[in-house]
């Protein structure tokens, strides 16, 4: 089983490497043109890759401490940890695929299914299950579970809101498109300011500051989003 979840990590590794280097092309380069479809393709498969090792690793591990008799009152905060990774992991998972759809489809009104309702509700869903652990066990990472718990909630709304046909703009597809994408970019440098920066230069983070790397990309990147959405929404005679 080492060996295996082992080999799960460098693959994520280096999914996720490759992710985070080709994500900027499709932001910096012309919207349509050969670059940007090439290295958005390339972050879309890397960033599945990277989801699905993340959800497979999530899954063994909390089989191993289940079968060890580790579970969430026993918690020292592994578990709780685990159980936070898979909930951003299906999260980020929900975003992608949006964001991967409204780009096939582009007509919002074709993406109102069933399935498509069903995925949405299931971000929702995740945050609720996610609060609810945190009440009911109390894990020592709590402050971050709590303070990233709304993301599944905003994304499943935002998600039933645009294939409802709650967005007016001419160019709903393109920003629907663009801010999910973004969004999984964003969810790539938190995991990077986590485990890629955060171990290679010990900070020395605790208490609520250590809330800090996870939520700061978050920060940054929804301003810039409105920011960048705003732009295209003048270019396109989109804007209020």
């Amino acid at each position: 089983m080492n060996e295996v979840l082992e080999g799960i990590r460098w693959i994520h590794i280096t999914a996720g490497s490759i992710g985070l280097a080709a994500f900027w092309v499709p932001v910096f380069t012309h919207k349509g043109g050969k670059r940007h479809r090439l290295f958005g393709k390339i972050f879309k498969y890397s960033a599945y890759v990277v989801l699905m090792g993340a959800m497979l690793s999530v899954l063994l591990h909390t089989v191993i401490a289940l079968s060890a008799g580790e579970g969430p009152r026993q918690d020292s905060g592994d578990f709780g940890f685990l159980m936070f990774l898979g909930y951003l992991a299906v999260v980020t998972f929900i975003i992608l695929r949006h964001g991967v759809s409204v780009l096939e489809n582009k007509d919002l009104a074709r993406m109102n299914t069933s399935m498509n309702r069903l995925v949405a509700k299931l971000a929702i869903l995740a945050s609720f299950a996610l609060i609810a652990y945190t009440l009911y066990f109390n894990p020592p990472i709590k402050v971050i579970l709590f303070a990233l718990s709304p993301i599944g909630v905003l994304v499943g709304a935002g998600i039933l809101r645009a294939i409802g046909g709650k967005r007016p703009e001419r160019k709903a597809w393109f920003y629907e498109h663009m801010g999910a994408m973004l969004s999984t970019g964003v969810a790539f440098h938190s995991a990077f300011a986590v485990f890629g920066f955060g171990r290679l230069f010990d900070l020395g983070l605790t208490g609520f500051v250590a809330v800090v790397p996870w939520v700061l990309p978050t920060l940054i990147g929804v301003p810039a989003l409105v920011i960048w959405t705003r732009h295209y929404q003048r270019k396109f005679g989109d804007a209020a």
